[in-house]
């Protein structure tokens, strides 16, 4: 038997999730962004369908009828993708949803939903399939209950439990688990970063797409977008250095006993008239080969990012800057009347490629593993989207709103120069991170 979401601790960006899902349901509808993540009031996706599948293989789709202002969830027959898993949620219904109440998030009297006239919330429609029928007015009480609680100075600790009225409402709904996936295949149909599926109707042309989006919010940690990988550093040849440098550089620490690459490592190479250049990827097998999916010269560029940011001592972590210092320094020698568009639009172009499914060990063969795009959640609780239409505008947001993150140099194993075959190495680690 599953864990009742009563008993369950997530971080906030897990419960995040969660709460997009209410507040989809809720005011079925999903702003587009622009690229400085500001609301775009007359581009909007009409959410017609929210899909899910918990641990049990039980699939369960949640219709929105804004008119009637409905969600209307199905258990069994055609909620989820395939025969076989309507098959196993109907053998995991048997005509039933949980007996928790509906309530209301505020404490108000249960509602529900509009033009039952008292009529029993749930029933089995003519294809013996279960449903229940919901207000989209607890969905958004719901959803407005949960983020009071993430962002409330009670809840500062690193994981938590949901509020109890907000895990009553969701068990009786069919929620085991805020993360759940979205659709029985969804790695396969909408690529392993899909946080949840949707059945959308353009506001702008109507057109009725099925798309699988990454949520990432604001209220918590800064997301990471291009994870370290202890097995993937970039390796640099360190011109002029010997046994005796070597032995130096990596004896260094600051006055805490931690490696202290920006104040003491970092000044090294040019005290000692160290010269740093790239070598190659040690995880050539996978880096390389991933990045030239995305661009041929990917690595170099990369490489002289995080040498620019590490070891030439950039004075800001921000990737629109440093890609822009290392164009002027063009190491690629690019036309120089062009030579700031390419690097740039490269940057976009490995950025992109990291949030659809891009990472340092893992082959990748340059298929976007998110079909529909990337939803926000704002600090003021607000639910906007990047998707498909808006590329360009998502591409410009990232570039503006990431960082090169420095990474623990022991727990990714880097910044202790190595010699090998006679020639001293330096392994140097990152990550790419949200500003926020």
């Amino acid at each position: 038997m599953s864990k009742r979401i009563h008993d369950q601790e997530y971080n906030r960006g897990e419960w995040a999730e969660l709460y997009v899902f209410l507040r989809l349901l809720g005011t079925g509808r999903l702003h587009a962004a622009d690229s400085e993540l500001d609301c775009k009031p007359d581009s909007f996706l009409e959410v017609s369908k929210v899909l899910r599948c918990e641990a049990s293989g039980e699939p369960l789709a949640y219709e929105v009828d804004s008119v009637a202002g409905t969600v209307t969830v199905r258990r069994g027959c055609g909620a989820g993708e395939t025969p076989k898993s309507a098959e196993r949620g109907m053998a995991a219904c048997k005509g039933e949803f949980p007996q928790a109440s509906l309530f209301s998030c505020d404490g108000a009297a249960p509602t529900l939903a509009a033009g039952t006239d008292d009529a029993p919330l749930e029933r089995v429609d003519g294809e013996g399939c279960c449903e229940r029928v919901v207000s989209m007015a607890d969905c958004e009480r719901a959803a407005h209950g949960l983020f009071r609680h993430l962002v409330s100075s009670e809840s500062r600790a690193k994981t938590m439990h949901a509020p109890a009225e907000v895990c009553d409402f969701v068990d009786s709904i069919g929620v085991r688990n805020p993360k759940a996936p979205g659709v029985q295949g969804r790695d396969k149909a909408y690529g392993g970063k899909a946080d949840i599926v949707i059945e959308t109707r353009d506001g702008r042309n109507a057109l009725v797409n099925r798309m699988g989006f990454s949520v990432k919010s604001q209220f918590g940690s800064p997301a990471t977008l291009f994870n370290a990988s202890p097995s993937a550093p970039l390796l640099y040849w360190v011109a002029h250095c010997d046994d005796a440098l070597m032995k130096e550089f990596n004896a260094l620490h600051d006055a805490r006993g931690n490696r202290g690459w920006f104040a003491c490592c970092q000044p090294f190479f040019d005290r000692h008239g160290l010269r740093v250049s790239f070598a190659r990827a040690r995880n050539a097998g996978s880096f390389e080969r991933n990045l030239l999916f995305v661009r041929e010269g990917m690595l170099e560029i990369i490489a002289a990012c995080v040498r620019e940011r590490f070891i030439g001592g950039a004075p800001t972590s921000d990737v629109a800057a440093v890609t822009a210092s290392v164009a002027e320094q063009n190491p690629m020698r690019y036309p120089p009347a062009v030579a700031s568009a390419v690097y740039e639009k490269a940057m976009k172009d490995f950025l992109y490629a990291a949030f659809s499914g891009m990472s340092a060990t893992k082959p990748w063969d340059g298929v976007e593993q998110v079909n529909g795009g990337y939803i926000v959640v704002k600090p003021d609780g607000d639910v906007l989207c990047y998707h498909a239409n808006d590329r360009e505008e998502f591409r410009e947001y990232l570039f503006r709103n990431t960082v090169f993150e420095y990474v623990s140099a022991k727990k990714y194993g880097w910044s202790l120069i190595e010699k090998i075959d006679g020639e001293y190495l330096l392994p140097v680690n990152f990550s790419i991170r949200f500003k926020k």
